[in-house]
């Protein structure tokens, strides 16, 4: 029951525009996001840890690929 209801949805493809606008806003998303983390660790103690902004960016990235990612590629489009 749930398999025929799930092939019933009309969900739409992306192309390859829409997958470019997705990796492309959700990178610049989380690589700002990044940079703001980044800054206030900065901020609070004195100097940057390489090792944690690695980790902040890659997990920012991640998070607004997968985040905002399918809003920029699925939203509207005027």
């Amino acid at each position: 029951m749930i398999a025929t209801t799930l092939n019933r949805l009309s969900i739409p493809r992306p192309s390859r525009p829409d997958v470019l606008r997705a990796l492309a806003a959700g990178g610049a998303w989380g690589l700002m996001v990044a940079a703001g983390l980044t800054a206030m660790s900065a901020w609070q103690c004195g100097g940057v840890c390489l090792e944690e902004v690695a980790v902040i960016s890659a997990i920012a990235i991640g998070a607004g690929i997968l985040g905002i990612g399918p809003v920029a590629a699925f939203g509207r489009k005027s």
